[in-house]
């Protein structure tokens, strides 16, 4: 099956909703989304110092703290997005979780801090799956991949600037100046969007008969969970998240830890390296892919397959280097690789889920991928590094980060299989 096979003839009343300026509204929101996110993994050393925590508590904090609550309202939320409004969902998660992080400033305790963040994973659950089933009713599946390229890049920008702002704010402020500060723009871009962005009318860019009304949840999960498409692209973005995450959360505590760098140093080099080489591989794989299933639409996850497969010796290769100048293009593979399977997962999990069910699809592969990948990540390493650390001293973090090399082996045949069902699957849907 060819893109064509699946592509709609037009979608006149999506125009009216202004789509490049939607999409670049909602990626502008993503890169907040991001930065919020991510902003602790630049912060661990002197959070973790001022707190009196461990490694474990530490990876606690970046990963399940957060996810817990997002795998329990991702769903419920994402039912509500393909049922009401998802411009003013994605409005009132942006609100609450950027007031969340500004907030986290005030943390007087581990609890504390791990409390707030939970509400940062609450509010940020709103706002990904409604996104991506936005943009599916604002471009046709000819034109879309292109459209998700635009919030993968999304993620390694956000990174970055966390990357280097708050390494740059740390330094100079301290973390608890720095958390207030990057929350507290989100409130006005919240506004911003809720003011500019029109709700598209749903199934706007496919076929002109479709069945609008959403499907219980109970159907939904049955149906999805039938493709083996859709296992292989959610295991395969599990496992390839995780290797990102172990990799962005733990690898500043690395270099600070066993080289003594600079916390500012650190967020520029790896900001850099993640921010480049994010946007590359996020752009690139997206606009490839989408030539690429003109063909044959199984290179949605082919793509993901070979560059998961890639990243692994990368991987390796940035932690037996360590602070060689040979390191930092490593690491920037390594943020290529990862943000190259973004687009075409999220552009093959709309093709196979049905038009009435699309949020909800995307955040089940949302919460699986957190879950698996942001949650398990980085706690995994944290217990393992607590673990080995007595025997291995420093050399203890950098020897339990090869989970994550592993980790992106396993996406790459999760990939591969999920890619020979996804022509059946889009079929099916």
């Amino acid at each position: 099956m060819s893109s064509a096979d699946v592509s709609a003839a037009g979608a006149p009343d999506a125009t009216r909703t202004r789509p490049a300026y939607t999409v670049t509204m909602l990626s502008l929101l993503m890169v907040f989304s991001l930065m919020d996110r991510q902003i602790l993994s630049i912060l661990l050393e002197p959070i973790k110092r001022d707190l009196g925590t461990s490694d474990s508590l530490m990876g606690l904090l970046t990963g399940f703290a957060f996810v817990a609550f997002y795998t329990l309202t991702s769903v419920p939320i994402a039912r509500l997005a393909d049922a009401y409004s998802r411009r003013n969902i994605i409005a009132l998660s942006l609100v609450f979780w950027s007031a969340m992080t500004s907030l986290s400033a005030c943390a007087a305790s581990f609890v504390q801090l791990a409390l707030l963040r939970i509400g940062v994973g609450i509010a940020e659950s709103g706002s990904g799956p409604a996104g991506q089933s936005l943009l599916a009713d604002l471009f046709p599946p000819a034109r879309r991949t292109a459209a998700m390229s635009m919030l993968a890049i999304a993620s390694p920008v956000g990174v970055m600037l966390a990357f280097i702002i708050g390494g740059a704010l740390n330094e100079r402020f301290g973390w608890r100046m720095t958390l207030a500060g990057i929350g507290a723009p989100g409130v006005l871009l919240a506004l911003l969007w809720w003011l500019t962005v029109k709700e598209p009318p749903r199934g706007a860019s496919d076929a002109s008969l479709v069945d609008n009304k959403p499907s219980e949840l109970r159907q939904t999960v049955r149906y999805l969970s039938s493709l083996k498409s859709f296992r292989g692209l959610t295991l395969g973005s599990s496992l390839a998240i995780f290797t990102i995450m172990v990799m962005i959360v733990w690898s500043p505590a690395y270099l600070e830890r066993v080289y003594g760098i600079s916390s500012a140093q650190v967020g520029l080099s790896l900001g850099i390296a993640t921010g480049l080489g994010g946007i590359a591989g996020g752009l690139g794989s997206g606009l490839l892919a989408q030539r690429l299933m003109v063909r044959d639409l199984a290179w949605l996850l082919r793509l993901p397959a070979l560059t998961s497969l890639v990243g692994a010796p990368l991987v390796a290769g940035f932690l037996l280097l360590g602070k060689s100048p040979a390191a930092l293009p490593l690491f920037f593979g390594v943020a290529f690789c990862s943000a190259a399977m973004l687009a075409p997962v999220m552009s093959a999990t709309q093709l196979v889920a049905k038009v009435q069910m699309r949020a909800v699809a995307a955040a089940l592969v949302t919460l699986m991928f957190n879950f698996i990948g942001t949650g398990l990540g980085p706690f995994a390493v944290g217990l393992m590094s607590d673990i080995l650390a007595p025997r291995l001293g420093l050399r203890a973090l950098p020897t339990a980060m090869w989970l994550a090399a592993l980790a992106s082996l396993g996406a790459a045949l999760a990939f591969a299989i999920g890619a020979r069902h996804l022509r059946r699957d889009v079929i099916r849907a």
